[in-house]
């Protein structure tokens, strides 16, 4: 019997818990799915309120390990927030000797160089993807390993979060149960969602996923099997709710059920008679809502999110390399007509991102709806990795030397706008300076020096 892995998503509207594992057609089963409340508790992805978020995971928890009669200890916990962004980085090493051949050793030394040199105040990385390699003369290598050079470089992709909220949500997941893990380390939840929605074919040839979420919309660009861009934008389904509420007049609560009840992102499909009767307290009347009305809103703030989208993707330089289109996914894509809108908006071809990618049994039908695409993908992030470069590596690694852990490098950027490099072996030298020396270093901290091991990126 294969592992049973456990996807858990924390998002804007609702916690969602996955488990799930492989069958013998190598299709995922899944055997659970569990769900809770986040409303108010988290905004655009980013928790609010810890303990009430940690309730939320614990029931969502508890329903799965009863539907699939487990006891969940380990999760793949996604990670979100507007505040998450990708910045490209570069690294290279000078090998010992050059008639050698590279090997798995090498591109993990560079890798590991890139990410310990790659520091910036107040935040953390969340993934660091490789991009193409270079060996002495020769450019644009996927797969470095088994080619002779002395000199080896790599271009790589870091996606970074604030360490504050990076934290949180933590803290929200390793709380809920005694002794619960997070596996793996938290996943920047459109990666997740790829690995449920996106065929192979797409990511070699060129395609952008766009998750609407609730709070957010993510955006992650593949081009040759290799994610080359990943962007959020801090508009979503929230935005065309405030919308509504605002132009019809109605509470918070109505306007995201004429949204989900009556919406339509295409103005024109909608018959200009139709009307909604809304309730209102104390006794006022009803007040009649235009359901034409409603799908003009929507369609005018998708417009916005289309052409926001496009100019990300045009910004990040893949728009003409996208030659699969644009694949939408998220609980906004459920909107009727919204891929017809893209299409038209974007001038690409767009279908709705289903997580029914390689899906086998299933314990329930609703698990194949798009607002479950990023939970069902850490399930399978928890079977395979977002590189499919790195399933070749883990088997080359069992056989290679152990990588020396290198001192870790304290970064900051003086007022010149250059880099402050530190090590960590300066940085223990201090424990025997003098008194004086002590008083000098504390001195130092208050003026804004940065000096302690406590300023380290970790």
């Amino acid at each position: 019997m294969n592992e049973i892995i456990v996807g858990l998503d924390i998002g804007s509207k609702q916690v969602s818990v996955v488990a799930g594992r492989l069958d013998s057609f190598g299709k995922l089963e899944i055997l659970g799915l569990g769900k809770a409340d986040t409303t108010g508790r988290v905004s655009k992805g980013v928790v609010l309120n810890v303990n009430k978020t940690i309730e939320a995971v614990q029931s969502a928890i508890e329903q799965v390990e009863n539907q699939a009669n487990i006891h969940i200890r380990g999760v793949v916990a996604s990670i979100a927030g507007p505040n998450i962004r990708s910045l490209k980085h570069k690294a290279d090493i000078t090998r010992q000797t050059r008639g050698e051949e590279v090997t798995v050793t090498d591109v993990d030394q560079v890798a590991n160089d890139a990410q310990r040199t790659f520091v910036s105040q107040g935040n953390a990385i969340v993934h660091n993807l490789p991009q193409e390699y270079s060996v002495d003369s020769a450019n644009g290598i996927q797969e470095p390993v088994g080619i002779s050079g002395l000199k080896l470089k790599g271009d790589f992709l870091m996606i970074v979060s604030p360490q504050a909220e990076l934290d949180k949500t933590k803290r929200c997941i390793e709380r809920s149960k005694d002794k619960m893990e997070i596996e793996g380390g938290l996943v920047h939840s459109p990666l997740a969602a790829s690995l449920a929605v996106l065929t192979e074919q797409e990511k070699k040839t060129g395609v952008a996923l766009v998750d609407i979420g609730s709070g957010i919309t993510e955006i992650v660009i593949y081009y040759k099997n290799i994610v080359r861009h990943v962007a959020v934008l801090p508009f979503a389904g929230d935005s065309i709710t405030t919308d509504i509420e605002q132009g019809c007049g109605v509470s918070i609560e109505q306007a995201e059920q004429l949204k989900v009840r009556f919406g339509s992102a295409i103005a024109d499909e909608v018959a200009v008679e139709e009307v909604v009767s809304i309730p209102s307290a104390n006794g006022r009347k009803p007040k009649i809502v235009s359901v034409k009305n409603v799908a003009i809103i929507i369609e005018e703030r998708l417009k916005e999110i289309v052409a926001l989208v496009v100019a990300e993707i045009t910004r990040s330089g893949y728009l003409n390399r996208i030659n699969c289109g644009i694949v939408i996914t998220g609980g906004t894509a459920q909107m009727p007509y919204i891929d017809q809108l893209f299409e038209r908006v974007a001038q690409r071809d767009v279908r709705i991102g289903y997580p029914n990618e390689n899906l086998g049994k299933t314990f329930t039908e609703e698990i194949k709806n798009p607002t479950y695409s990023t939970a069902v993908g850490l399930v399978w992030r928890g079977i395979r990795d977002i590189d499919e470069r790195e399933e070749g590596y883990k088997i080359l690694r069992k056989d290679a030397p152990v990588i020396i852990p290198v001192v870790p490098v304290n970064t900051t950027i003086n007022k010149n706008g250059r880099e402050n490099t530190k090590s960590a072996e300066t940085n223990g030298k201090k424990s025997s300076l003098g008194f004086f020396g002590k008083l000098k270093q504390a001195a130092s901290r208050i003026i804004g020096e940065d000096l302690g091991d406590n300023d380290k990126y970790e």
